[in-house]
């Protein structure tokens, strides 16, 4: 054993779940395996690795990659020499002191998948692991990815009998002619949509995700030719990202020349308000099963699904498995975006490669046919070896919210670039960059030392002010019912309008942290030991079917009227409701949390006039330039990055999330 024995080994990993590098689940996983294995060098060899298959899985990756991990392993296991430096215990337990050099004895990857492949841990359909060239799977994540494959690759392959010219006569009616030289994406991306099963439409905020989905919607029922409408419905990976989809698909169908809208109002067939794929798929409470799947599938002809890149591989498999193979799957959303809390970045794998277009000429041949749109030549591929996901794909390009020199646009811009030097001099003097450079005037940098900082408490004060002025703007005992709720819906407003987004849950920089201090800040005086507050705002973090919230709704405790109990308002469920927001006991609600502030995870498919990213004040493997380009592009009017340390944001810059899988 080379002088470490599996006492040892096995000491050293429980250190590493003290100190959070890693989950009871991964060690009791890998001396799950030992046991089934024995004691030998080659067990133990294969033991570790599985528990750090699992605590990759943790972290989001479907599979280990053994190259990446003899190559450094502390930092792909995403174990800093801060971590190390804060925890002298641990410093001689590094990974990269005995590791690769005395577990596997030097050993080279292939060495290392040889002794895997030997193992009974990877023979058979239902062994725990699976090797696929230098990755290593649980079963269940491999089965996901392979079924995923399996279905997309058959559904890019269906044959729709639809021609050029009859696309081109929509297109026309539905966008106008074309405007060359300038290229419209959002037309290319209906043709794209239409020539096969599957297809993705990705684009940063303001690109047209919305403008383009609605005309998408109209040109599939104009070009169907059963006796009944299409069957179309619309869904996103959350609560609020399907509020969203559903409002701005309602405001921009009025758009619509009359006879496509006549189009898209035929009745029950064509569903136009967006679900959770939970709710979609019917989820079943205490499993991970569906109500909807391979032997019991949906009863649709077209599936469109906004905010994809929050799709993780597991609700991906399930959705493919549920959906009959005749029917389209269309996905939207940025591929630049954080990816799901699970496993898996699906949309991002996918969309890899989308700026450089990457069409074959067969493929711009028949877009330029169906659109009349020239596609420039540097998006077309010279070679054959290029990913067959890019002649599903359309990136649309142009942003009409955010201008790519100027404030949000062009701070997201160089985040999502990987670029620095203008970030370099903004972060050093953001003041003077502000005034030499009035168009930069709507992104600020504030730079308190602690949380604590008065600076940091002006801020928020400032920030949250109007809404603490709505909250007083309570109406008289004698209102009626529709004044309350009119009243509340306008504090509801309100709160969308400033938001605090932290990159962490715990710490003085944290959400948890932030929340209870603005509480102490901002709840009232003869409230100091209630949990429910008037103005407590709360957000959902799970599915309440029963109460029609989801995970990510939001919604504000207010006090009424002296004789009535204190109730918490949540904006009203669709159109026709009498009230615009819905009322409810703070006693039913179990799964909320104070929201002052939110993760940058949860903030997605949202958007806010103002909002602030707060970065923890030491280095983390959760900074990366997709965390922060999300926080950034979160805000419509103004944002403020608020750090102790700007320089993290340069390292968060140049550090991205590189989630492995075969997809």
């Amino acid at each position: 054993m080379n002088g470490v024995s599996v006492s040892t080994i096995w000491q050293a990993l429980e250190v590493w779940q003290q100190q959070g590098w890693l989950r009871a689940l991964d060690i009791n996983f890998g001396r799950y395996l030992q046991r089934q294995l024995g004691d030998s060098e080659q067990s133990l060899q294969v033991a570790v690795l599985a528990t750090l298959v699992s605590h990759k899985l943790g972290q989001g990756h479907p599979c280990l990659k053994l190259a990446e991990l003899r190559r450094n392993p502390d930092a792909y296991l995403h174990i800093l020499p801060e971590h190390l430096r804060l925890n002298p215990q641990a410093l001689d337990q590094s990974l990269a002191a005995f590791l690769p050099d005395q577990i596997f004895a030097q050993q080279e990857p292939m060495q290392w998948l040889e002794t895997l492949q030997q193992s009974v841990v990877c023979k058979g359909e239902q062994s725990p692991l699976v090797v696929v060239e230098d990755a290593i799977y649980l079963r269940r994540m491999w089965n996901y990815e392979q079924g995923i494959s399996v279905d997309l690759q058959r559904r890019m392959t269906q044959q729709v009998p639809i021609t050029a010219p009859q696309v081109a006569e929509h297109l026309t009616a539905l966008f106008g002619p074309p405007q060359a030289p300038q290229v419209s994406w959002q037309r290319l991306a209906c043709a794209m949509a239409v020539k096969s099963g599957f297809s993705m439409i990705t684009g940063g905020p303001g690109t047209g995700k919305t403008y383009t989905v609605v005309r998408l919607l109209a040109l599939l029922q104009a070009l169907h030719t059963g006796a009944q409408p299409l069957r179309i419905r619309l869904a996103a990976p959350t609560g609020k990202a399907a509020a969203r989809m559903t409002e701005s698909i309602a405001a921009e169908r009025a758009n619509l020349p009359n006879n496509y809208q006549q189009l898209l109002n035929t009745g029950a067939e064509t569903e136009l308000t967006a679900v959770t794929l939970h709710r979609l798929l019917g989820s079943q409470p205490g499993t991970r099963e569906f109500v909807h799947h391979r032997q019991h599938q949906l009863a649709i002809d077209v599936l469109i699904v906004d905010e994809a890149s929050m799709i993780d591989i597991e609700m991906m498999a399930a959705m493919c498995a549920a959906l009959p193979s005749k029917a389209r799957l269309i996905l939207l959303g940025d591929k630049d975006q954080l990816a799901s809390v699970e496993a898996g970045a699906v949309l991002g794998q996918l969309c890899a490669g989308a700026d450089a277009g990457g069409y074959q000429p067969a493929t711009a041949n028949w877009l330029e046919q169906a659109t009349g749109e020239a596609i420039p030549a540097n998006y077309i591929a010279t070679t054959d070896t290029v990913a067959p996901y890019l002649q599903h794909t359309v990136m649309l390009r142009e942003s009409r919210r955010f201008d790519a020199e100027k404030g949000i646009g062009k701070l997201a811009f160089e985040i999502n670039q990987q670029q620095t030097t203008w970030l370099k001099s903004w972060l050093a003097d953001s003041a003077q960059a502000t005034q030499a450079n009035p168009s930069l005037a709507n992104i600020a940098l504030l730079q308190p030392q602690t949380a604590v900082a008065n600076e940091f408490y002006q801020f928020v004060k400032a920030g949250l002010q109007p809404l603490q002025q709505s909250l007083a703007e309570r109406p008289e005992p004698s209102a009626t019912d529709i004044e309350f709720a009119e009243w509340a819906a306008r504090v509801l407003r309100q709160l969308g309008q400033f938001q605090l987004l932290t990159a962490v849950r715990e710490g003085e920089w944290g959400m948890q942290g932030l929340n209870q201090m603005l509480e102490s800040w901002f709840r009232p005086s003869t409230n100091s030991r209630e949990r429910w507050y008037h103005g407590r705002p709360v957000m959902m973090t799970h599915n309440d079917y029963q109460l029609d919230l989801r995970n990510g709704d939001i919604g504000i405790a207010l006090a009424t009227r002296p004789d009535e109990p204190l109730r918490v308002a949540f904006p009203a469920l669709g159109e026709s409701t009498e009230l615009p927001v819905r009322w409810l006991m703070p006693s039913r609600l179990n799964q909320v949390e104070t929201v002052y502030a939110m993760t940058v995870h949860k903030s997605q498919g949202s958007e806010f006039v103002h909002t602030a990213l707060v970065l923890p004040a030491h280095d983390s493997p959760i900074l990366t330039k997709e965390l922060l380009y999300t926080g950034v592009t979160r805000a419509r009017e103004q944002f403020t990055l608020i750090a102790a340390q700007p320089k993290l944001a340069l390292k968060a810059t140049q550090r991205r999330v590189e989630r492995y899988g075969g997809l």
